[in-house]
């Protein structure tokens, strides 16, 4: 038997105390947003521009894989223009006064052809419906209005091309299952040693709809759990923190529910919730650029703080010449979230795979909003230190 003199027995019961706090596994790994890509799915925009950088993001995050530890990818929906498979837009010039009549299964083929680079890989990744991705989407009015206004409903083309048996989901070990035409889902991915449970879950969530997402995590207790919606806030600084609703223009007369309302049914009540990740929220192009950024932290009622995050660069139209216009909108901007487990922080960083260029660098406020909303540190919260 090897006895230890007082020097070692401490030096070996810190070391243990050391191990113990360390995480099982130090690296880092990525996890990546793609926020909304209707404009470069919409048919009526230029095309192949657009849906050829929807194709080259994707083929980065599989080029990038190894790379960055890319451990999982999820879409905050939107990922076409025109949802309901038929519209009109009014013709111009010489054809003053008549309608050009457009089928938009081209636009879900553009992002069917765009997401397949992914799904042929291994990274694991999600998907949630945003407004633009429903069936009925007709919830605006004017002259270019596929029809009379009506609330959103119904996602069968989103379940045929993005749906649980689809070729994207289908017998994927990760892809945990779905509901209501796979306008929810939930899916596992692993980082850092650690297994993480995500949801997608649709826009402006029903009662149903969160009654069967605490299913998911009451199965799975004490998993890490990150949520993906379409729309959760507003941009800053133009509305600072607020939680929007629109639930009058898309959802009236539903059970839909507004994101404060699924925060207090829902989020709040759930402690394994550390990050919600959604886009939707934009402002007016200027000059091409457009504020789609924001970060809010609220305390859940374990007393944990939730991240909340939003990321959507629809707006953005400057191309590699630097002209404004010159890209469909999106100009190739991703969010990346990067988890540092020995340093124990949350790295938010935004890139554009068209343009190799960074946003918030030394300052630049890339999208007319402080540079600190396009590239921020977080600590990690107790939900990653249990």
């Amino acid at each position: 038997m090897i006895k230890l003199n007082r020097r070692q027995l401490a030096l070996s019961v810190c070391s243990m105390i050391l191990a113990a706090a360390m995480p099982a596994q130090a690296e880092i790994f990525t996890v990546a947003v793609i926020p909304d890509t209707q404009n470069y799915s919409d048919a009526t925009l230029p095309q192949p521009r657009g849906v050829e950088t929807f194709v080259q993001q994707m083929q980065y995050l599989v080029d990038k894989q190894e790379e960055k530890k890319l451990a999982f990818v999820t879409f905050v929906g939107d990922l076409v223009q025109h949802g309901d498979g038929q519209f009109r837009q009014k013709a111009g010039g010489d054809a003053a006064g008549q309608f050009r009549y457009w089928d938009s299964r081209s636009e879900w083929d553009n992002a069917n052809r765009a997401v397949s680079v992914l799904s042929r890989s291994s990274i694991p990744f999600g998907m949630v419906p945003g407004n633009h991705d429903y069936d009925a989407y007709s919830w605006w009015e004017g002259e270019n209005s596929p029809g009379t206004r009506r609330p959103l409903e119904s996602g069968r083309a989103w379940e045929f091309y993005f749906g649980p048996k689809s070729r994207h989901f289908e017998g994927k070990p990760w892809y945990g299952g779905s509901f209501n035409q796979g306008l929810n889902s939930y899916q596992f991915f692993t980082g850092g040693g650690k297994r993480f449970l995500h949801l997608s879950l649709e826009m402006d969530p029903t009662p149903a709809a969160l009654a069967w997402a605490q299913k998911v995590i009451d199965a799975n207790p004490g998993l890490p759990t990150i949520i993906s919606t379409h729309e959760w806030l507003s941009p800053a600084p133009v509305a600072k923190k607020d939680r929007p609703s629109g639930y009058e223009a898309y959802f009236e007369g539903s059970e839909h529910l507004s994101p404060d309302a699924v925060w207090d049914r829902f989020i709040r009540k759930n402690s394994s919730i550390f990050l919600i990740l959604s886009g939707h929220h934009w402002t007016p192009t200027v000059e091409g650029i457009s504020q789609g950024e924001n970060l809010r932290i609220d305390r859940n009622d374990a007393g944990y703080p939730v991240y909340q995050v939003l990321q959507d660069y629809q707006g953005y139209t400057v191309g590699p010449d630097g002209n404004p216009g010159s890209a469909n909108g999106g100009g190739g901007w991703m969010r990346f979230v990067e988890f540092d487990t020995d340093a124990r922080k949350m790295h938010f960083y935004t890139y554009s795979s068209l343009l190799n260029r960074y946003a918030g660098r030394n300052g630049e406020k890339t999208f007319g909003t402080p540079a600190h909303y396009s590239d921020f540190k977080l600590d990690f919260p107790p939900q990653l230190l249990d």
